[in-house]
């Protein structure tokens, strides 16, 4: 018997504020385009529950990208509001700006020095 993740279920205030967000900004597909529901292709998913100290209390979603100079790039083209470029515990390049509903969403990029499933999961997908 096999178990898969099949969604993360957020809940926000304005579907449409974050189809803007997921879709316009971050360039996800859309799935399903419903009043109220909104479903993105993200990706490959993963569960991370995590005591965190750098997220506490706060739901995160984190993306991989093969080229995070250009997405930030791509993000300042469109006035989005990002921290600096900084280094994870993974050894991962990232930037983290928050959705409408004030979801932390990392964008990430595995270096030399990252895990080789992260790697990994760039190609399969």
């Amino acid at each position: 018997m096999r178990l898969i993740l099949h969604e993360i279920e957020l809940n926000t205030k304005d579907a449409e504020a974050g189809k803007k967000f997921y879709h316009d900004l971050l360039g996800l597909p859309v799935h399903v385009d419903q009043d109220g529901l909104k479903v993105f292709d993200s990706g490959w998913s993963g569960l991370d529950l995590n005591v965190s100290t750098h997220n506490p209390r706060r739901t995160a979603i984190s993306f991989l990208t093969d080229n995070l100079d250009a997405f930030v790039a791509m993000l300042k083209e469109k006035n989005c509001n990002l921290s600096d470029i900084y280094e994870t515990h993974l050894d991962l390049r990232a930037v983290k700006l928050e959705d409408p509903d004030g979801n932390i969403i990392e964008i990430q990029c595995p270096t030399e020095k990252s895990p080789q499933f992260l790697h990994d999961m760039l190609r399969l997908y």
